[in-house]
This record gives C-alpha cells, sequence and structure tokens, in this order.
C-alpha cells in the first residue's frame, strides 16, 4: 500500500536525481541566503561575544527546522570551522513553525521566511591583536509545496579583529540582539549565561543595573559558600557585652561595610588580572592570618586578655570608636571568607566589570553585590548581639562568651585545613571538641545557677563531646565511594580530548565548601557513579597556586571560581553552555551528563 510519506520521500528523491540530468541544476542555495551579524566591531581578548547567523528564505520556499519532524528529513544545521584562540558555545536554534502540506500527513517543522539562530563565544587572552576569521556553514534543504530542492551548505566567514583586554568597545545591532535575547537564555547553571548578564547590564538604566546587582548578592546568601560566616558573625557579636542598641546596630553595619569593602576590592583585582575570585585563600600565609585572627579572638572569649586598637586610632575619636573599628576589622576578615562565592551571577559581572576596565565602576558594582551578600548578617548580628541584654545575663553570658570562643576556635581549625592532611585535621578537631565538651559541661562554672541550667549546662557538654567522638571515624579515609578521578595535567587533557570519549574537569580546592558538597552529596550519587564510568574524568587541584599545571588548566579554561565543572564532548569541544559554577544536585548533574552522551 502505498502510503503520502512514500510518496513524498519519491518527489525528494525524483527532485534530487532531477538536479543532475539539469546543464543548470537548482539548489536550495538558490532560494535562500546566509549572512553573520555581530554584535560588535572589536572583540577585547579574553572577552565573550555573541553572534547571530542569518537565514533569508524565498517568498513560497521553506527549510526543515533543527528538530524536523521525521528523522529522515534534512535538518537546518549551523557548524563552525575550528578557530585557534576562539571557543564558540552551544548553538541555539528557533523552535520551528508547524505548516501542513498535501504531500504529508502531519505538519511538518519549518523555517520560513527570516530566521536567526545564535550562538556564544569567548575569545582567549593569549590571542594576538589585529584581524582574525572563523568559518561558518549552513545545511539546509529548501522546499515549497510542491517539490524539494537537493540539500546545500551556505558557506560565510566571521571577520573579526582582536583588541586589548580592558578596551572598551562599542556594541552593533543591539536592537536585533534584544529582539533574539531567546537564543541566549540565562540559565543559573551556565557558565554561558556570563554574557547574557552583561547584556543585561549594558541595556539596563543605572538604578535597575544596581538594583539587579543587589538582589544578587542577595541570591547569594542561598549558596553553601555562606556557611563560614554564620558562626564568625554569631560568635563575635553574641560575646560583646554592654553594647546599647544604638551602638550595636553602627558596629553591624561597620561589619557589613567590612565585607563589601574587602569583597569589592577582592572582585575588581580578580576582574582585573584575570586571577580566580577568591585566589587569596590559596595561600597558606593568609590561611594561617585567618586561624590566627580566631584563635585570637576565641581566647578573648575567656577574659585571658582584650583586644583593643592603638591608643591613636582610639583617642582620634571617641572611646567608643574602639568598637568600631573592631567590627570594621572582622568584616573586612569576613570578607576574605566570603571570597569563593562565586557563581554564574559573580562571573558574568567579573566578566562585564574586566570588559568595561574602569575600576571604579568594577568597585561600585561589586560593592552594590556585596551588600546584599552581607545584608542578612546585619540582621544576625544585631540578633546574637542582643543575647548580652537578656534578664539576669550575668548568671550565664559569661558561659556563653565561652561557647562562642570554643566556636571562634574551631572555625581556626576550618581554615587549616588545606594545610594539613585529612586524618590529623579530623583527630585535632576530635579532640578540640571533646576538650571543649568537658570545659563547657562541668569545669566553666557561673557564679548563680539554676538547677536547669546546670542540666541544661551538662547536657550541652555531653552533646558536643560525642560529636567530638563521633568525628574520629572521619579521621580515617573516606568510605565514601565517589566517582573516581584521576589527576588533570595539559599532557592527559590533551590526549583525553583526542581519545573519541566526552570529558569532565573538575577544578576544585580544598578551601572551597562547595567543591566538599559536590564531593559527598553529588558526586556520591550512585547513579552518577555509574554514568561517570563513560567519561574520563579529571580533577584539577587549585589549592594551591604553586602547581604549574593546574594553573595552566584554569587560565586554558579561564576559570574564575571553584567548583567549576568543565564537559568536553566526544569531539574535544568544550560544552560551554551546560558546564557550571557552584553547586548542583545529583538530579541536576544527571541531567547535563546525559546531554553530553548524547
Amino acid at each position: 500500500m502505498i502510503t503520502k510519506r512514500m510518496v513524498f520521500a519519491l518527489l525528494a528523491l525524483l527532485a534530487f536525481l532531477a538536479s543532475f540530468a539539469s546543464a543548470q541544476p537548482i539548489a536550495s542555495s538558490n532560494v535562500a541566503e546566509f549572512s553573520v551579524v555581530r554584535d560588535r566591531l572589536y572583540y577585547p581578548a579574553g572577552g565573550s561575544f555573541k553572534l547571530l547567523f542569518r537565514l533569508d528564505i524565498a517568498d513560497k520556499w521553506h527549510t526543515q527546522s533543527h528538530d524536523p519532524s521525521m528523522k529522515s528529513l534534512i535538518a537546518t544545521e549551523v557548524k563552525l570551522k575550528p578557530s585557534k584562540g576562539v571557543v564558540f558555545g552551544r548553538i541555539v536554534y528557533p523552535p520551528g513553525i508547524d505548516e501542513k502540506f498535501d504531500y504529508f500527513e502531519t505538519p511538518l517543522s519549518t523555517y520560513k521566511g527570516v530566521t536567526f539562530i545564535g550562538v556564544s563565544g569567548t575569545v582567549d587572552s593569549s590571542l594576538k591583536q589585529g584581524p582574525h576569521t572563523a568559518q561558518v556553514e549552513l545545511i539546509i534543504q529548501a522546499c515549497n509545496d510542491k517539490t524539494c530542492l537537493p540539500p546545500s551548505t551556505l558557506k560565510s566567514t566571521i571577520n573579526f579583529r582582536v583588541v586589548a583586554e580592558g578596551t572598551k568597545i562599542n556594541f552593533e545591532n543591539r536592537a536585533l540582539f534584544k529582539s533574539n535575547k531567546a537564543l541566549f537564555s540565562f540559565n543559573t547553571n551556565d557558565l554561558s549565561s556570563n554574557g547574557d548578564i552583561k547584556t543585561l547590564l549594558q541595556s539596563s538604566g543605572f538604578m535597575l543595573t544596581f538594583a539587579f546587582v543587589f538582589l544578587g548578592g542577595l541570591a547569594l546568601n542561598l549558596t553553601p559558600c555562606v556557611y563560614p560566616l554564620i558562626p564568625i558573625t554569631v560568635s563575635y557579636f553574641g560575646g560583646q557585652e554592654n553594647s546599647t542598641k544604638g551602638k550595636l546596630v553602627l558596629n553591624a553595619f561597620m561589619y557589613l561595610l567590612g565585607i563589601a569593602t574587602m569583597y569589592s576590592t577582592l572582585g575588581v583585582l580578580a576582574a582585573i588580572t584575570g586571577d580566580m575570585f577568591g585566589s587569596l585563600l590559596q595561600h597558606s600565609a593568609v590561611i594561617i592570618l585567618l586561624a590566627m585572627i580566631m584563635v585570637c579572638l576565641g581566647l578573648s572569649m575567656f577574659g585571658l586578655y582584650e583586644i583593643r586598637f592603638p591608643s591613636f586610632i582610639i583617642e582620634s575619636g571617641s572611646k567608643s570608636k574602639d568598637g568600631i573599628f573592631a567590627s570594621l576589622f572582622m568584616g573586612l576578615t569576613a570578607g576574605i571568607v566570603a571570597a569563593p562565592c562565586v557563581g554564574p551571577f559573580v562571573l558574568g559581572l567579573l566578566t562585564f566589570v574586566s570588559e568595561q576596565g574602569d575600576p571604579v565602576l568594577g568597585f561600585t558594582l561589586f560593592f552594590t553585590l556585596a551588600m546584599g551578600l552581607g545584608m542578612p548578617f546585619v540582621l544576625l548580628a544585631i540578633f546574637s548581639g542582643s543575647l548580652a541584654t537578656l534578664p539576669k545575663s550575668g548568671e550565664w553570658m559569661l558561659w556563653i562568651r565561652h561557647v562562642f570562643g570554643f566556636v571562634l576556635i574551631g572555625m581556626a581549625f576550618y581554615f587549616l585545613a588545606p594545610l594539613i592532611s585529612n586524618t590529623i585535621y579530623w583527630i585535632c578537631l576530635s579532640v578540640f571538641m571533646v576538650i571543649a565538651g568537658i570545659f563547657l559541661g562541668w569545669i566553666s562554672r557561673v557564679e548563680v545557677a539554676t538547677s536547669g541550667f546546670k542540666f541544661f549546662r551538662k547536657t550541652f557538654g555531653l552533646l558536643v563531646v560525642t560529636i567530638g567522638v563521633f568525628f574520629l571515624s572521619f579521621a580515617q579515609a573516606d568510605l565514601k565511594i565517589g566517582i573516581s578521578w584521576e589527576e588533570a595535567t595539559i599532557e592527559s587533557v590533551e590526549e583525553a580530548k583526542l581519545s573519541g570519549r566526552p570529558v569532565i574537569l573538575d577544578f576544585s580546592a580544598d578551601w572551597c565548601l562547595p567543591c566538599k558538597e559536590l564531593d559527598h552529596f553529588t558526586f556520591t550519587n550512585s547513579e552518577v557513579i555509574r554514568l561517570s564510568k563513560r567519561f574520563l574524568t579529571y580533577k584539577v587541584d587549585l589549592t594551591s597556586s604553586n602547581n604549574a599545571e593546574a594553573e595552566a588548566l584554569k587560565k586554558e579554561f579561564g576559570v574564575l571560581g571553584v567548583p567549576t565543572i568543565v564537559f568536553i564532548d566526544k569531539n574535544g569541544n568544550v560544552l560551554k553552555p551546560i558546564s557550571f559554577v557552584g553547586f548542583i544536585d545529583a538530579k541536576e548533574l544527571l541531567k547535563k551528563m546525559a546531554i553530553v552522551l548524547g
């Protein structure tokens, strides 16, 4: 029985064969034109860009969409030729237009008239300044309501000029790119979203831009990277005594000012130098300094001494300035701790600031971002500081100060973790917790204590001791089975690109809390482990800046924060649209892995 599908296939075959019989064969290229639309005239080295590929189809003709209704039909497809120093992201096609034809029983997904296809890309910072080109091809098959022409490959050249990093550039075709913004849709888990944040910043008004950046800072509080700030804030302000409500609020805002100043300074430095955001925590000297600050603050909670600023600073204003300067200093310290808080939004802001080349604008934007990040900690500081004003605080406040003192000293262990082995870290932390529990439960006393408080104190001490003993189980090698990683080198990554297998690169560091979250919760998922065996999996350790191989790979892949997970397909192409920064759960990771595997 002859069906409509068979008739359609026969017509297409006859048209294809007829083209060879004609002296001047009619091809799809006769009814379609292909051109490239750029978003800028110059491309800064190390910057990103966007392109639109324009397909003009003659009246009464159409092509199949990129996702045709039948697998046997020729899909419209863009192919980008590899170009040294230029990395292209995922090509984004518009949805097809369903149209019914007499020769086929179901509607076909087509492109008609003018169609735009989008792609984002980046220029390597090492690419020489001057003119460059990249080649692009478009495969189509044009049809009308009666016949289909033979497929054609339309070719075009992308001409661009590379200029120095930081050069201010003028954008072109703003209206056209804005109307096609769906082709560059923002996804909070995609590295490719950097350009979309930049486009929003460039096209928004002054007030809207800063409001958007402030909200982005607030959103950072939903990520695990801010967890270390919670005990630091609670311990510092909870241990303060004799603070009036007004002074407490002022100190809380000075703490916020310190966070914002340090965070924004590091952000601008990262954008200007191209170094990794939060890279201060790579240096052992900084880690040891942070640990010493935590220990000094912790010991002061036991009344061993009182931390005061030099007299010339205090005498420059009223006596109350001592607490204000101390809060500012703590905020500056907390700003370093917050520096690893990196996500797609922060990366987009870093890229935008680096391309603008304006340190003042960069500092202002990152200061606004940090104000959003730190605002919840103002409320936490005020709440923690209010503990000292509770009724009868003298009976138990000394004990509370001891609790906060131990918390601050415990944070010192947290910061020192990258410098010591995993086994020693857990043994030291376990012993510390046991000592803290015994001291808080039975040694630390108050002059006047009710029977209820005595019971609470001993129960609390026993709980801390129990946790300390439990931590001893972590002193052994981590028994959780996860993804099997190999240490990445430049040579091994290059070989992996040529292996014909997809690759996962995990850029991480020991001081990175979200990295640990990925290791313990996402990479240990049984389905993730099963699927990972179809990949080549490499880990790039950025704990120390002394690792030349890791630093080279960080530069090659443009890593500005950890954790960064980079996917490479079986053809050796970096898949920026599905690579991501920050923590994601196993469900989201499985979706990305499935896309890579096709």
